[in-house]
């Protein structure tokens, strides 16, 4: 994305949160990053992990990133944290009318064995996590190992998600821009296959194909977006006996396993976005595009 931006005549800095710092200015504090003032960047493509820990200094990183006027992020705070919390954003696309499996909060082995009778088969995540890392589905019922495995990731994780399991063959992830859809893989899940990410980061997804997506596929995956305010997504999407559901809208979908060719589409598209936000806001003419951050 950098260097699409770079080539197009722009100023681009790569930085991490931890590169967001609170420095002494004239008049008080100010916010920097990489020891520039927040203050003179136009746009902000903000995708920061929230899925790990420690979760408190990140927020206050992004409030400091959040609170300069005059600078637009993509996304704001509040739309950054609600969709990177599942339970949030399962409740915002509820809200909207977007078809996502019923959810189940656990606190302990008794929730999950509650969800276990009502569902019979179930899958257990993280409440906050990314790439089927603890993602565990019981087929078998409360079974002694399942109601193990579940102590243990409460163990880990404090908070575990329940939902029924939904059979189906193939997963679907529409990457949305704005208000388009850019690509559109779909997942050869099946089996002991069946989620995209097996949960070992060593290992890499399952085979996967990009497609054109149906007319139903992708009127979904741009309502689900829409109804999480985001600007840039990763819709996850299955075909079960329910028809299309939602699975998740990722807020950090990432590309970076692409060949350069497939992965300069959405890079495109990224940059051109930023530049119809910050021209939005007035912050550049296309005449003094050339220094625009």
């Amino acid at each position: 994305m950098a260097d699409v931006a770079r080539e197009r005549g722009h100023s681009a800095m790569v930085f991490e949160l931890d590169d967001v710092r609170c420095d002494p200015g004239p008049a008080g504090a100010v916010a920097t990053i990489q020891g520039t003032p927040l203050s003179e960047f136009d746009v902000i493509l903000c995708r920061c992990d929230l899925s790990t820990p420690p979760w408190t200094e990140k927020i206050q990183q992004l409030l400091l990133l959040n609170g300069e006027p005059g600078v637009t992020v993509l996304d704001p705070l509040q739309v950054h944290i609600r969709a990177a919390s599942k339970r949030a954003m399962l409740q915002q696309l509820t809200l909207h009318g977007i078809p996502v499996p019923p959810t189940k909060e656990c606190h302990g082995a008794a929730d999950v064995r509650d969800a276990l009778d009502l569902w019979g088969q179930v899958v257990v995540k993280p409440a906050l996590g990314y790439r089927g890392l603890d993602v565990e589905r019981l087929l078998e019922g409360p079974t002694t190992s399942a109601l193990e495995l579940t102590e243990t990731l409460l163990e880990r994780h404090g908070t575990l998600l329940c939902q029924p399991y939904l059979a189906h063959e193939g997963d679907f992830r529409v990457l949305v821009i704005g208000s388009k859809v850019s690509t559109c893989s779909r997942f050869d899940t099946a089996g002991d296959d069946w989620k995209p990410f097996s949960g070992d980061l060593a290992d890499d997804p399952v085979s996967s194909a990009f497609i054109e997506p149906s007319d139903e596929l992708a009127y979904l995956a741009l309502q689900a977006v829409k109804a999480t305010d985001l600007t840039m997504a990763g819709v996850d999407i299955i075909m079960s006996g329910s028809g299309l559901t939602v699975i998740e809208v990722n807020p950090v979908p990432g590309w970076a396993a692409w060949t350069p060719e497939m992965a300069r589409v959405p890079n495109v598209q990224l940059v051109e976005f930023a530049e119809t936000q910050a021209n939005a806001q007035g912050s550049f003419s296309a005449q003094s595009a050339r220094g625009w951050r």
